[in-house]
Parts: C-alpha cells; sequence; structure tokens
C-alpha cells in the first residue's frame, strides 16, 4: 500500500512537471510568400511543401491567416513586439528602424528565462526615416533581446556565432557566404539548435525569417531541376526557393526530433505578406485571392499560415475564423507561463485552438492610401478618401468589383468605419488616409477589385467567347459547350492583349474531363504546336488553374473542352497577368 502511495505521488509530480515545464518557440517568416504557395492549401499541384504539409497535419492550417502590413518592415514590427506597427509609427518601409523602446518577444521570454537566438532577415535596423536604408547596428537583433543571432539576407551576415557554433569575440561579426542565402539561414537556425544541448533544460525560442522567395530570384540546385519544365522561369525559381525552405524546416524538425525537444516545441510557420506582381513579380501566386503585396487586399495580406505543438494543438486542424500575426507574441507569452499584457493586440490562441468560446474580433490596416477593417464576414476597404468598398470574404467570388455590397448593406460600411475610424484615432500619427495613390487605384482596378477608372486601359468583359465545332450558350449559370459533329469544340477569344505571365482560372460546370489550351502571342501568324497545354476540364463547382510558359503578349485563346462528345460548361473565365486581368462570368451573378 506504501509503495502505490509513493508510485502515485511519483507520477503526480511527474504530469505537474510536464505542466509546468516551458515550451521551446520556434517563429519561422518566409518573404513575399503568396496564399497559393502552400501546397496544403490546395490551389496549386505544381507547389511541392511536403513538410509544410506535414507541419499542418501535425497541427493546425490557418485557412484565413493575415498579417498586419502587405510590405516587409512593418509586418516584421508587427509580429515581433505584438501590436500594431502604427503604434510606434512604422507604417511601412520607410518608417524604420524599430525603436529600441518597443519590447520585441525576445525581450519578454528572456524574462521568462529563454535563451533567445535570430538567423536571416531582419530588416528592422534599416534607417528608412531618410530614405536611405542605411543599416543601423545600433538596432540589430541583439539591441532588441537576442542573445545570438545570424542577421543577413543574401551573401553577407552580422553574427555572434559562426556556423561551427564557435562566438565571434567581435560581434556582430560579418561573414561572407557565397551558398544560396535559404541554406545558409537553415544551417545558423541548425547551429542554434546544436548549442542548446549544453543546456537542455533551458528553454529558447529563435527567430528563423528565410529570404525567400523575395526577388533576386535565383535557380537553387537539387530544387530547381526538380521543377516543371514547361513552367516560365519566374515560376519555376520561386517553387525551387519555396521547396529549399520546405526542406529546411523538414531538417529543423529532423533536428529538434533527435535531441526530444520536438514534443516540446510551438512552431509557427507565416509569410510576411503577399507576393507581389507586375514587373517585381517573384514567381508566387496569392490566388485564389486578388490582389498583391503592397495593396491591403486579401492577396497583398492573407498568407500561408501554420502552427503546431503536440499535445496542445489538436493534429489535423483546419481554422477557418481570422487570426493575424499580432497572435504569436500573445500564444508565446501565455505558452512561457507570462501574464497576459493589455499593451499586446493579440490573443492566445491555444484556448481557441481547443474549443474555448471565442468572443468576434476586428482586424484592422491602415498602409500608404489604404486602409481596411475586418469583423468576420465583412470587410470594409478605404482607398484615400474617394473609394469604400464591402465584401463578404466568406462568398466565393472574393474581393471582386461586382461582388461589392456597399451599396447592399451600407449599415454594415457605416459601422465598421467607426470601428476603423475609433482605432487609427489611438495610433502614434492618428486617423485615415485621405491622399490618393493613383498607382494603387490602377492595381486595384487590375485585380477586378474595383472598377477601372476612365482610360486605364483595364476591362471586365462580359462578351460571349467564339465556339467551333460546337455551339455554345449562356443557360443555367454557366457557358455551356455542346459538341457539334465529329471534331472536338472549342471556344476561342480574340484581344486577349495579356503580357506573360499568364495565369487561367476556370470554374467549372456539369462534368469534366480532359481539356486544353493553346494561344497565339503577338507576331505568331497561327497557333503553333509548341502552344498547347493539357490540363484536367473542371467538373461542376469546381476550378482548376493553367498556367501559360510565355512571358510575350498572348493575343488569342483557344480552350478546348473535353472530347467525346459530351457537353462542358463553365461558370467563368479569369486570365490575370502582371499587366492587367480579365473576367467572363457566365453565371448571372
Amino acid at each position: 500500500m506504501n509503495m502505490l502511495r509513493v508510485l502515485l505521488i511519483l507520477s503526480l509530480a511527474a504530469l505537474s512537471a510536464e505542466a509546468a515545464r516551458k515550451p521551446n518557440i520556434l517563429v519561422i517568416y518566409s518573404d513575399d510568400h503568396g496564399w497559393a504557395d502552400l501546397g496544403a492549401n490546395g490551389v496549386d499541384k505544381d507547389v511541392r511543401t511536403p513538410e509544410l504539409d506535414a507541419l499542418a497535419r501535425d497541427g493546425v492550417r490557418f485557412t484565413q491567416g493575415y498579417v498586419t502590413a502587405p510590405q516587409c518592415v512593418p509586418s516584421r514590427a508587427g509580429l515581433m513586439t505584438g501590436r500594431y506597427q502604427q503604434r510606434f509609427g512604422v507604417d511601412n518601409n520607410n518608417k524604420g528602424p524599430l525603436p529600441v523602446e518597443e519590447k520585441t518577444i525576445a525581450e519578454r521570454l528572456k524574462a521568462a528565462g529563454y535563451l533567445t537566438g535570430q538567423a536571416g532577415k531582419w530588416h528592422l535596423d534599416i534607417d528608412g526615416a531618410k530614405k536611405a536604408h542605411r543599416m543601423m547596428r545600433e538596432h540589430m537583433p541583439h539591441a532588441q533581446g537576442f542573445d545570438e543571432y545570424f542577421r543577413g539576407e543574401m551573401r553577407q551576415f552580422y553574427a555572434s556565432h559562426d556556423l561551427q557554433g564557435r562566438p565571434f569575440p567581435d560581434s556582430p561579426h560579418l561573414v561572407t557566404d557565397a551558398r544560396f542565402r535559404v541554406e545558409v539561414q537553415t544551417e545558423a537556425a541548425l547551429s542554434f539548435l546544436e548549442r542548446r544541448k549544453a543546456d537542455a533544460e533551458r528553454p529558447w525560442f529563435l527567430y528563423l525569417a528565410w529570404f525567400a522567395p523575395h526577388v533576386p530570384l535565383e535557380s537553387p540546385e537539387p530544387w530547381f531541376s526538380r521543377t516543371p519544365s514547361h513552367l516560365p522561369k519566374e515560376r519555376r525559381q520561386a517553387l525551387a526557393m519555396i521547396a529549399a525552405m520546405d526542406d529546411g524546416l523538414g531538417r529543423i524538425r529532423r533536428k529538434l526530433a533527435e535531441s526530444g525537444a520536438d514534443k516540446d516545441t510551438l512552431i509557427f510557420f507565416i509569410a510576411d505578406n503577399g507576393a507581389p506582381l507586375g514587373k517585381a513579380w517573384d514567381g508566387s501566386l496569392n490566388l485564389p485571392m486578388r490582389g498583391q503585396k503592397g495593396m491591403v487586399s486579401e492577396g497583398g495580406n492573407r498568407v500561408p499560415f501554420v502552427a503546431a505543438w503536440p499535445g496542445r494543438i489538436p493534429a489535423g486542424t483546419v481554422h477557418a475564423s481570422p487570426v493575424i500575426s499580432l497572435d504569436v507574441a500573445a500564444t508565446a507569452l501565455a505558452a512561457a507561463g507570462l501574464p497576459a499584457d493589455p499593451a499586446l493586440d493579440g490573443v492566445d490562441l491555444i484556448p481557441r485552438l481547443n474549443g474555448a468560446a471565442a468572443t468576434p474580433r476586428t482586424l484592422y490596416w491602415r498602409w500608404g492610401s489604404q486602409a481596411a477593417v475586418l469583423e468576420h464576414p465583412h470587410k470594409l476597404v478605404l482607398l484615400g478618401d474617394r473609394t469604400k468598398l464591402l465584401f463578404d470574404i466568406t462568398d466565393p467570388a472574393g474581393e471582386d468589383a461586382e461582388a461589392d455590397l456597399l451599396k447592399r448593406r451600407p449599415e454594415i460600411a457605416e459601422a465598421l468605419e467607426k470601428k476603423l475610424m475609433a482605432w487609427a484615432a489611438t495610433l502614434k500619427t492618428p486617423g485615415l488616409p485621405t491622399s490618393f495613390d493613383r498607382h494603387h487605384e490602377e492595381l486595384f482596378a487590375t485585380a477586378g477589385i474595383t472598377k477601372a477608372p476612365q482610360g486605364a486601359g483595364i476591362s471586365t468583359p462580359q462578351d460571349e467567347w467564339i465556339c467551333r465545332n460546337g455551339k455554345a450558350e449562356r443557360r443555367d449559370g454557366a457557358l455551356r459547350i455542346t459538341p457539334e459533329g465529329t471534331k472536338r469544340p472549342f471556344i476561342a477569344r480574340t484581344g486577349i492583349d495579356l503580357k506573360g505571365p499568364i495565369t487561367i482560372v476556370l470554374k467549372g460546370a456539369g462534368a469534366g474531363g480532359k481539356g486544353a489550351v493553346s494561344w497565339r502571342t503577338e507576331g505568331q501568324e497561327d497557333f503553333l504546336p509548341a502552344n498547347v497545354r493539357d490540363f484536367d476540364w473542371p467538373a461542376d463547382g469546381q476550378e482548376e488553374m493553367v498556367m501559360l510558359p510565355t512571358m510575350q503578349k498572348v493575343i488569342h485563346l483557344r480552350l478546348m473542352a473535353p472530347a467525346g462528345g459530351t457537353q462542358a460548361g463553365l461558370q467563368s473565365i479569369r486570365i490575370m497577368a502582371p499587366n492587367g486581368e480579365k473576367v467572363w462570368d457566365f453565371s448571372g451573378r
């Protein structure tokens, strides 16, 4: 009986120690990484991210994960502090550096006994106020709570330790490494983890910021050779760089497992903002969201967002409610046993992921001449003092100019605007934007979020396509293509006039099958055999994305319906390119 009592006491003590153990915390940020480029999001089958997908299976994939800005510096400032960066004046890339008096996650966790490390891109030490973009040593990671660091983007890094773990006596010490940057940044993270073996009981916090797939684009091997050769070079480079990050994540998780730290580590993986398009395209995609980096649209602020913590986050969770990068700090502090700080703007996500009742959230953005507020499912967007837009982001149409609810639900827009104004009044520079940026007006129109301004050269045509070897008619919410004769039917459209790379998104109606697209570029008198791409014609309600491997201006398209004499249909055709977008909606919305 006494022995049973002793065993019971020991078991309870072990459980108590397990509950009291502070977890390690790993936060990973990718760079200019679009929502489509996470395999688990299921957008593009060319994306291969097995390690990230495994992380999502082991934890949670956030389908509505946001960052605080569609640009690097403010997004990172919000992440690192857990506070809207406009509260301390880091509104955009030209408003850095991060003030040293602002407490970072690292500084807060040190109070709980954590050892802290940083690897990769920092960018919070850039003197943007003078537009000189001069790096300031007094704002480097060591001045913001990091004990160890390997700060750098491309070939030069300022470090506290070398990659073999030896400390530099003159840190921050300049290190030059000519290898592909993701490999170097991954090795810096692995070196930090290796050094933790000497004091395995002490919890640690590591912030790893990969500089990818941000430009300059590279073709790192062995990953580049594994990408589909028919894709545009920029797309292949982006996929290769993303694959290198994915492999790096796998190496890091195996390292954690080897030391037994995998069960005691909370991991976040988030992108800093959406992918840029246009001339600055880095090969990444934001589909099905509209817009890009530099826009408070979903394409600019909604990003790949995954977290895992064995035993604390239920494996295989898909979380559809909005979360934001601000939540990382609040979650990390709660996990470390620190009291909640009302100065933080985020929330502890763990109770929500374990079924606790959650109060509705309101998320805010202000960047440049744009502002937005989201109270699920409605999002209000303000462009300067001229344009207001209201969307239901759960609507499959998304932020489409035709889906604007402003005139239909003015009471929702008014209530959201009041909340946005109240939030903006608390910022370092109070108020909402009143100026207007013509460039961004055109970007919103290019993405089909607003109507094109007169003379902008952007159109959203609704007229029918020409059908050959069959008959096409608008019926029952779709364009129905019925074969006539033995030849394969197709629909064709001239006047496309979009410069590659081209992405086509088709939404099906009826049965699927094997389809094909062929195209003619400017200067070509006829369709060439090389300009053909097979694809799976989408079934009813499904979407299929097809990329055309050309950088030339496409002037003429043919969409060949499945062979076999069966009727095919499309609810919509959406064609996107850096210089514009065209949409044909046959659904009668």
